[in-house]
């Protein structure tokens, strides 16, 4: 449908005294349609204009809709904000003076004469392909049902373009391997058997062994076989050995019903694709209701997943989006809803077919990936407790090549702690060729993580530490326990400069330091006030407890003095800088009320960030080292309250209010005004030294 031409079509002149005396003799009118047929283009289309009737006594009639009707499509314009609209006549909003806006009802319109009414029904008739009549109001119905075609189609046309693609990847699932069968009755349903028994006809039944017992008195016995089992009294819900297959399974007495004895297992299947890695959830259902003695296996396939190079695709066997077409379809997850979907519906757990992964992945994009290794040697309960863990491998080694590199190496628990993110303050170095340049060591911390023999990330985190680390101090190191806030052999490595890793343990063990972080805050402290650290009294003290209160009260009183001293510092720097910018146009700007200076004292900072409720008062430290400039923007009428604050370095970095809230525009407008100026001084001053 083209627009242009549609728009082009003239609106018929409207028949108002008619629509008056129609909306006069029914109280439910709310709009009145007069149809007209045109050729646009090459289409025979079918106009209906709607005129809306509205306003006190129903005396305002305006042209609110004009739909454009052609055989396979249909455009509505709004004539009031001259907008294209796709939604159907009924979801149209009616507008009504003294009314909130709300969708048509067919009751509420009417065609403005039978010839308008005749005109839409014929040509609907032609259009629709099954026509249904209702009553006198044939019309409405029509242009329902013709409407509600077109938009089926529309979404189907949608539809086709998604449902193609699914497609040509579903072409790509073959047929099962021809043991497939055997491995679930035998594999996936090992475990879901049962002795079945008759008391009166005293035989059993195994349906893992398929053998028939005798049932002498409640005890199993071969007809032929020289086997028996005469400690397991066979007994309803009693766990019984087989003397054949020796499974330890729940007896059931045949004259109990079966219908609750229905197992659901999923398996998982590994294929290739050419380069491309195919992998298929299947959900199994093992009866014993219709005859255990050859129990009803259903089998149904629920996931599909196309690993690539670049990236994988997951599928799922359900509803094909608002449609009723059951088929494949883009995987939802079913578990984000409140109910947890049956497991008829999700797997909650899947036994794998492949018994050499390696081999089935084999000249794809996963040639590499060393999955065998990875599933045989890796512990983690969150991880592979997943149904889906190979898929989360496949896409865990898409993302971390490297780590078939640790895999090889035998680096199991650091691989695990990676992809599990337990360890994550520490980073693998992607791209790299050599198993060092991953690690970021050399090859003699290398010899040492191979020599503890599966080392994790702390042991990588320690050697990265300091990697001149010899092999007992690393040893002894692995086995410092850390805390959730603090990595201490951080600590004990630091302190190393000053003493040994030997003298630091035996000091803190024989001390009976209950944390090590006391310590650790002490050595701090003593550092920090410029004690000797090399000397062992001051170290080691002998009566830590008193010492270490004694040097707390202690680094209080230095960390006053310091602030005392900064603080002075600073305003020293605040009055030099008051006195070279006294002469600057910026600083004695006077634009809307409004002006800038500079803080007059350190605690200054302190008080405008508490009263504005910002971070100002943290760039006390910055300001002293000369990093940065802070100026107060104040309100001439009121000079001594906090306005804004703003952050000069070389330019404007932030200008913030109350709780940071952004500038208002006269504030923005100063701002402008202020870094001009600024710049335009620090380009002055510029020349003036070259000239000089």
């Amino acid at each position: 449908m083209i627009k242009k031409e549609l728009r082009a079509v003239p609106v018929p002149k409207a028949d108002i005294p008619r629509i008056h005396a129609m909306a006069a003799e029914n109280d439910n009118i709310r709009g009145v349609i007069a149809s007209q047929k045109k050729k646009v283009g090459t289409e025979e289309t079918l106009i209906l204009n709607v005129y809306q009737v509205s306003g006190k006594n129903k005396q305002d009639i305006s042209l609110l809709f004009r739909v454009f009707c052609q055989k396979d499509d249909y455009i509505t314009l709004e004539t009031d904000c001259n907008k294209w609209r796709t939604g159907a006549l009924l979801h149209l909003v009616c507008r009504d003076s003294g009314w909130s806006e709300y969708w048509w009802n067919y009751n509420q319109l009417e065609f403005l004469t039978d010839r308008d009414a005749k005109r839409v029904e014929s040509t609907l008739r032609k259009w629709n392909r099954n026509n249904s009549d209702n009553g006198e109001r044939v019309a409405f119905t029509l242009l329902d049902q013709y409407q509600q075609n077109v938009k089926k189609a529309r979404m189907m046309k949608r539809h086709k373009k998604e449902t193609d693609i699914i497609d040509t990847d579903m072409e790509k699932f073959g047929k099962l391997p021809d043991d497939y069968q055997d491995f679930i009755e035998e594999t996936v349903f090992s475990d879901d058997n049962y002795i079945f028994y008759d008391t009166k006809k005293k035989r059993a039944f195994c349906t893992s062994c398929k053998k028939t017992f005798l049932l002498k008195g409640r005890h199993l016995r071969h007809e032929t076989i020289g086997i028996w089992n005469n400690r397991n009294d066979v007994k309803h819900n009693r766990t019984v050995c087989c003397p054949y297959c020796n499974k330890f399974l729940l007896a059931k007495s045949e004259g109990m019903g079966r219908q609750g004895l229905i197992s659901v297992k999923w398996s998982v299947l590994v294929q290739p694709c050419n380069e491309e890695v195919l992998t298929r959830y299947f959900c199994h259902i093992k009866d014993f209701s219709p005859d255990f003695h050859n129990p009803r296996i259903t089998t149904s396939e629920g996931y599909r997943t196309v690993h690539r190079a670049d990236r994988s695709t997951d599928y799922m066997w359900a509803k094909y989006r608002t449609t009723e077409n059951i088929r494949w379809c883009y995987y939802r997850d079913r578990g984000s809803s409140w109910c947890t979907p049956a497991e008829t519906v999700a797997p909650r757990s899947v036994v794998m077919y492949n018994t050499n992964l390696q081999e089935a992945v084999a000249g794809t994009c996963m040639k590499y990936s060393v999955p065998d290794i990875f599933i045989g040697n890796t512990e983690c309960e969150r991880y592979f407790d997943s149904p889906w863990f190979i898929d989360k491998y496949f896409n865990s080694y898409r993302k971390y090549p490297f780590i078939e590199q640790l895999l090889k190496v035998g680096f199991y628990k650091m691989t695990m702690e990676f992809l599990d993110k337990g360890y994550s303050n520490v980073n693998l170095n992607h791209g790299q060729n050599s198993i060092l340049g991953t690690l970021g060591i050399n090859r003699n911390q290398f010899n040492m993580l191979r020599r503890v023999g599966n080392p994790g990330m702390r042991d990588l985190a320690v050697l990265r530490y300091k990697p001149d680390l010899k092999w007992d101090e690393f040893e002894d190191l692995r086995y410092i326990k850390d805390d959730r806030y603090a990595n201490y052999y951080e600590k004990y490595i630091d302190l190393m400069r000053y003493t040994t890793l030997h003298k630091l343990r035996r000091y803190i063990d024989r001390n009976r330091i209950t944390y090590a972080q006391d310590y650790f805050d002490y050595t701090k402290w003593i550092e920090e006030m410029g004690y000797d650290m090399r000397n062992e009294f001051n170290l080691f003290p002998t009566n830590f407890n008193r010492v270490h209160d004694e040097m707390s009260r202690q680094y209080m009183r230095f960390k006053e003095k310091q602030a005392k001293e900064d603080a002075e510092r600073f305003n020293r720097i605040l009055r030099k800088m008051k006195k070279e910018t006294m002469e600057i146009e910026a600083m004695n700007l006077d634009v809307d009320g409004l002006f800038v200076r500079l803080p007059n004292k350190l605690e200054e900072l302190k008080e405008e960030g508490e009263t504005l409720h910002h971070c100002v008062g943290t760039f006390m430290e910055k300001v002293s080292k000369g990093e940065t400039m802070i100026f107060f923007i104040r309100k001439k009428a009121d000079p001594e309250k906090p306005y804004y604050t703003l952050e000069w370095k070389g330019r404007v970095v932030q200008c913030r209010g109350s709780h940071n809230c952004d500038m208002t525009p006269e504030v923005k407008a100063f701002v402008e005004i202020f870094q001009m100026k600024m710049l335009e001084y620090g380009n002055a001053s510029k020349k003036q030294r070259r000239a000089g």
